[in-house]
């Protein structure tokens, strides 16, 4: 796999995430409140509308703009740290690793995003009041089974995340 294929895995997954996030978003009254979706067949399933200003499952919801500020910031760090040793340790990885650290990579990307721009762009009804780095992450996809709301870039993190654990010898034998 080439540098430019990983560049192009994260951006197209990214671009996913954002898309569902902004048609979720334009559609909340509609998918809130009606019903004749789709998913309304599946007994388990459900797509709905939440906005969440923590982090994972919710955690640190209602921490104060300091907090929220602090990891925004956090997650760009992330973000862009992961990116760029992917980028230049990639000769190092095989295409597994690089397809693990894209979902990572494309996950926090997505979500960062969310919490960057989303309030300054109005994507968010709540509101935290500080503009850019003070925006709420869109989820939407709820299983009866799994009481928190998630979305498609916490998905690619959980998939990453997970095939990283069962596979991690496997990922860890390259010498960085």
């Amino acid at each position: 796999m080439k540098k430019g294929y990983f560049v192009v895995f994260v951006f197209v997954l990214i671009l996913l995430d954002q898309l569902l996030k902004v048609w979720v978003f334009s559609n909340k009254e509609d998918i809130l409140f009606n019903s004749g979706w789709w998913w309304d067949s599946v007994p388990f399933f459900n797509i709905t509308y939440l906005e969440n200003p923590g982090m994972a499952f919710g955690l640190l919801k209602g921490s104060g703009s300091f907090v929220k500020f602090f990891l925004t910031f956090f997650r760009l760090f992330a973000v862009f740290f992961m990116f760029f040793y992917v980028f230049y340790k990639y000769s190092s990885f095989s295409n597994f690793t690089v397809f693990v650290f894209g979902l990572l990579v494309a996950g926090a990307g997505g979500n960062c995003i969310d919490s960057v721009f989303y309030e300054y762009f109005g994507l968010n009804v709540v509101s935290v009041g500080g503009g850019l780095f003070s925006g709420n992450v869109i989820d939407m996809f709820h299983f009866s089974f799994f009481p928190p709301v998630f979305n498609l870039a916490d998905s690619y993190i959980t998939i990453g995340c997970v095939l990283g654990l069962i596979f991690y010898r496997k990922l860890s034998s390259v010498s960085v």
